[in-house]
């Protein structure tokens, strides 16, 4: 009899187990708001880094607890970074139910904009109440749910935060023109975010063969059908410049870049709107603006008030609507080109959303490498992003900062600076996700070195906390 009361206790301890591994429910969130255990924040800004933000968080998460919301209705863009620009996830940390609401619509100034100007932000509604449907494909180990409903919390109240406790941004704050200090803390991230240009398929082939890669279109689709970086065709600066420029009397064709193959081409920029730091990392790299003063004053960008016939500006809110559009335009057979966070990788993207490839940028592609310190044969530039940028042979490296606003709620004021450590002194330096280098000034102790066996994660040189400064390297 004890023997079996001793297996019946042992089978019930793994059932319940089995409960408290389970992903988090909207029913359980509702309980445990009921119950006063609810842990709730908001994040806002950035979304080049999403992705490498939902990990930071995922750090702290029970295993196999946590559940991904979204108000996109795709059941296959599953993975943070493509869920669209709300998303919320939910997991058990320590057992107590928490969920952190994440917008990044109109990008990094939005990590500061609510605490400074007041502008009113949207995110999913309260979990419980959103109204979600559960997607018929996942992220691996989480339950994804899709469509949820938007609320904007300030106009209507639904009983969850009311204003973001801060969030992330690809710049500092005075790359907008603002001083923040008053209205929170921001902190250096000691991590730097990898950009690329990204074109359409079409523009990538026409490129080859302009730049004598191939010798035709159908000759690149059957020698380089894995799009390898080493084949890849190069935009040098000066000539990204000159698209980007507002008036710059270049936007008319694409013959200077293509000559013939590119006479009568229309242009399709591809940027992002104003308060995105991918765009202004764009402007501050590319442009010096607002870098750069007085008789060396920066160059002004080009918007969607200056498309033509030929030249047509598209200003993005996130990063997942520059990936569709580059990708619908490839399927229109049309060449377009923007910037991207290294983080995004069109070799995981949904079908939607994988229509971009990275090119040479000076003649260095942000995926070339050949170390493969991470033992499964896949060389890790492809695989991560980040070993040209590390060594200083890529130079398009922004370096992030984190915000937490004087009004945050007290998970939020915790949460933010325990993703930004996470982030920039891991404890594992293999949780480094694809398009980050670390900042040597973190403290962190992941390898900067081709050593056999490990991976290369720690960058060899860092712009000091001034994104308008050019990188200096420590050897």
């Amino acid at each position: 009899m004890q023997v079996k009361q001793l297996i019946l206790a042992i089978a019930a301890t793994f059932a319940a187990g089995s409960v408290l591994a389970a992903p988090v429910t909207p029913a359980q969130i509702g309980a445990a708001r009921t119950a006063g255990t609810l842990q709730e924040t908001w994040i806002s800004g950035a979304s080049a880094p999403t992705f490498n933000i939902y990990s930071g968080f995922a750090l702290g998460c029970d295993a196999n607890s946590i559940s991904l919301f979204s108000n996109a209705s795709s059941d296959t863009s599953v993975r943070p970074g493509s869920l669209g620009n709300y998303a919320a996830y939910a997991c058990t940390r320590g057992g107590r139910v928490s969920v952190v609401y994440h917008s990044v619509a109109d990008g990094s100034w939005n990590a500061y904009a609510p605490h400074i100007d007041g502008t009113q932000l949207q995110r999913l509604r309260r979990l419980e109440q959103a109204n979600c449907q559960v997607a018929t494909g996942s992220f691996p180990g989480h339950v994804n749910y899709k469509s949820c409903t938007l609320v904007n919390p300030a106009a209507t109240p639904d009983g969850a935060v009311v204003k973001p406790a801060g969030g992330f941004s690809d710049v500092e704050a005075s790359l907008f023109g603002f001083d923040v200090s008053s209205a929170g803390t921001e902190a250096e991230a000691y991590v730097g975010q990898t950009f690329g240009i990204a074109v359409s398929v079409p523009l990538y082939r026409a490129l080859q063969v302009a730049q004598g890669i191939y010798a035709s279109v159908a000759a690149a689709n059957a020698a380089d059908a894995a799009f390898s970086p080493a084949n890849a065709p190069n935009i040098s600066s000066a000539q990204y410049t000159s698209i980007i420029a507002r008036d710059s009397g270049y936007q008319n064709d694409w013959s200077p870049i293509l000559d013939s193959a590119g006479a009568g081409r229309a242009i399709y920029l591809e940027r992002r709107v104003h308060t995105s730091g991918t765009q202004a990392s764009s402007n501050a790299h590319f442009l010096h603006n607002p870098c750069a003063e007085g008789t060396s004053a920066g160059l002004p960008v080009a918007g969607a008030a200056d498309s033509t016939s030929s030249f047509i500006v598209t200003e993005h809110s996130g990063s997942g609507n520059v990936k569709t559009t580059l990708t619908t335009r490839g399927t229109n057979n049309q060449f377009a080109i923007g910037v991207l966070s290294l983080e995004n990788n069109w070799r995981s993207d949904s079908s939607s959303q994988n229509g971009y490839r990275y090119v040479k940028l000076d003649n260095v592609h942000p995926e070339a490498g050949t170390f493969d310190g991470n033992g499964n044969g896949t060389p890790d530039g492809v695989e991560f992003a980040r070993e040209t940028a590390i060594n200083g042979d890529y130079p398009f490296q922004i370096e992030l900062r984190s915000f937490v606003a004087n009004t945050a709620d007290a998970f939020g004021a915790q949460l933010i600076p325990e993703i930004t450590a996470a982030l920039g002194n891991p404890a594992n330096c293999a949780d480094v996700p694809r398009g980050l280098t670390l900042n040597p000034l973190g403290g962190s102790i992941c390898s900067s070195a081709a050593v056999p066996g490990e991976l290369q994660v720690t960058a060899k040189g860092t712009r000091f906390g001034n994104n308008c400064a050019p990188q200096q390297l420590f050897f």
